[in-house]
């Protein structure tokens, strides 16, 4: 475990590519549900709401020569479905894919870094099949020049265990980051929907019954995945961040010439941690994930080369 290795050329191997390739497609899976219980909670019932207040409106019925009607009973039915499908359906369609693309992950960075499968921490090790299943899927249908170089090693001089400190860095620092900003666009966004519905309902003169019952069959899915989603990232955030202490004490083990053993044995230890946190982390939807990742990732990388220079 203590020989160096080029995990530069080591990680761009066809196995590692295909193991890449996998988890990235299931992960993409995952996110595709993830989508849909955003689009069920939020975007649907956000239509059905206006729509509910609209109908409701003794003012648009005049204007637009249609009968007004008070669906928000019917609404209050619409909020109960849905949140029923998220609980039976979505949430564990979504838990069950993350966990098969998180185990890949873990067998990439562990057989990547020599390290043995922890059964402890991560259970059975996921199946070839599904491996080559997956990957050569991702593989015929895209190219691999995005999961080239997946860990911003560059210096093969530098002794291993830094190397597999540095890879564990990487993973870490531009997620929290990017997690606390997709947390500020939701938190703005809630308020947002929230304010229009409620002022809506006041300039457009429902009863006070009618606000209510609308607004709960709204706020009811709406704060479900808002809520979830803020927990989940707050619980990644403040492990990201622990983890990454924990990643400083290593590197200050190493530079004060501390025995293999300990310096492996917190390398193990925050191996364990990083599959915890990715089998529970919420899902980053591509459209987040493309437009905030690029300058957190340009760190990242520039942190890796500093860390090299540090310790080569």
């Amino acid at each position: 475990m203590g020989n160096d290795m080029d995990i530069k050329a080591k990680q761009n191997t066809h196995p590692n590519i295909q193991k890449i390739a996998a988890f990235r497609r299931l992960y993409s899976i995952a996110k595709k549900y993830n989508n849909g219980y955003f689009m069920l909670n939020v975007v649907m019932m956000t239509t059905l709401t206006s729509l509910s207040i609209g109908l409701n409106s003794e003012d648009l019925s005049k204007y637009f020569g249609f009968q007004q009607r008070d669906y928000s009973n019917w609404l209050a039915v619409a909020s109960i479905i849905v949140l029923t499908i998220d609980k039976l359906i979505i949430g564990e369609k979504i838990d069950s894919i993350r966990e098969t693309a998180a185990k890949i992950q873990e067998k990439f960075d562990r057989e990547l870094f020599d390290l043995g499968w922890n059964n402890a921490s991560a259970g059975m090790q996921p199946r070839t099949e599904d491996i080559i299943k997956h990957g050569e899927w991702y593989l015929n249908k895209h190219t691999d020049a995005k999961l080239r170089d997946w860990y911003a090693v560059e210096n093969n001089s530098v002794p291993h265990k830094f190397q597999i400190l540095i890879c564990q860095n990487s993973s870490l620092y531009w997620d929290a980051s990017l997690r606390q900003k997709i947390n500020y666009i939701f938190i703005i966004g809630g308020v947002i929907i929230f304010s229009t519905t409620l002022i809506s309902c006041l300039a457009l003169d429902l009863s006070t019954s009618a606000i209510v019952t609308n607004l709960t069959a709204l706020l009811g899915p709406v704060l479900d995945y808002g809520s979830n989603t803020l927990k989940e990232n707050k619980a990644s955030i403040a492990n990201s961040e622990r983890l990454l202490e924990c990643l400083e004490q290593g590197f200050k083990d190493a530079i004060q010439n501390k025995s293999d053993t300990e310096i492996y044995k917190s390398i193990e230890s925050i191996q364990d941690q990083l599959y915890v946190k990715r089998n529970s982390d919420w899902l980053i939807p591509d459209f987040f994930y493309k437009i905030l990742r690029n300058s957190d990732e340009n760190i990242m990388r520039q942190t890796a080369r500093q860390l090299e220079e540090r310790f080569k």
